[in-house]
């Protein structure tokens, strides 16, 4: 690596762009007013930001857990958690919150057959390197998954078992990037369309998207529209770094 990369590289870690395997797409933002902190990713290509606590709702008074602890909730108390969720930086209010969405992967409507090669809702490795709807974004949280953090899924795209659920703790969701708190668990989607008492969600654990009943608990992870907070110093310099070309890059961790 020359000089010239080794500097890009140190100000993309700085920017909080790079951690471990590349994350290109994602971007650091201050939500509380620490510049030093990221409380939050600004995905260039969904155009939306997330919560870099991947499980933010842990103890809060909508966790219906067993132990009120773990951030388990109902697809409901999912729902009105992000839907309430309230952050400030000492000047600005960020309360425009959601749970993932999930639209149709081939953009027209849902395909309720499971397979394995990312060409129906429900199944495995949509959006995946190699299917046909590779890059799609319509599932936000198979998007992240699969590209943004480069996991496998449970089944390969051709159908056979990757091994890459070994035990409960041990799973396909083998990079976090750089979020704290993500659960090898069941996310809820904010969508519930194609439905009536079951509602979307995806497996951090295998890779997996389907529906279940929405009194099931499963976690909630919040994503605001558009791009918000603030844009650290640091990640500030290394985005006029771009037109050397590496912020365009992203390596993906293969199984």
């Amino acid at each position: 690596m020359n000089t010239r990369t080794t500097l890009v590289a140190s100000a993309l870690l700085a920017a909080g762009l790079l951690s471990g395997a590349a994350h290109a797409a994602l971007q650091g933002r201050d939500l509380d007013g620490n510049l030093s902190t990221f409380e939050a990713y600004y995905d260039t290509v969904l155009n939306a930001t997330w919560l870099a606590n991947a499980n933010q709702g842990a103890g809060s008074s909508y966790d219906d857990g067993a132990n009120s602890s773990d951030g388990r909730m109902t697809w409901a108390s999912a729902y009105a958690w992000a839907d309430t969720l309230s952050l400030t930086d000492g000047i600005n209010v960020y309360d425009n919150w959601r749970l993932p969405g999930t639209k149709p992967v081939n953009g027209i409507g849902f395909n309720f057959n499971s397979a394995s090669d990312g060409s129906t809702d429900v199944g495995y490795n949509i959006s995946a390197s190699g299917t046909t709807y590779a890059g799609s974004t319509a599932s936000e949280l198979a998007y992240m998954f699969y590209v943004n953090l480069g996991n496998p899924g449970f089944y390969t795209p051709a159908g056979a078992v990757s091994g890459c659920y070994v035990s409960p703790a041990d799973t396909c969701l083998d990079n976090v990037g750089p979020f704290s708190n993500l659960q090898a668990f069941l996310y809820w989607s904010n969508d519930a369309e194609g439905y009536v008492s079951d509602a979307w969600n995806f497996g951090m654990n295998d890779g997996g998207q389907g529906a279940d009943p929405k009194h099931n608990q499963f976690h909630a992870w919040a994503v605001s529209p558009g791009d918000v907070g603030a844009v650290p110093e640091a990640q500030t310099a290394a985005l006029m770094l771009a037109g050397l070309g590496l912020i365009g890059w992203r390596a993906r961790r293969r199984a």
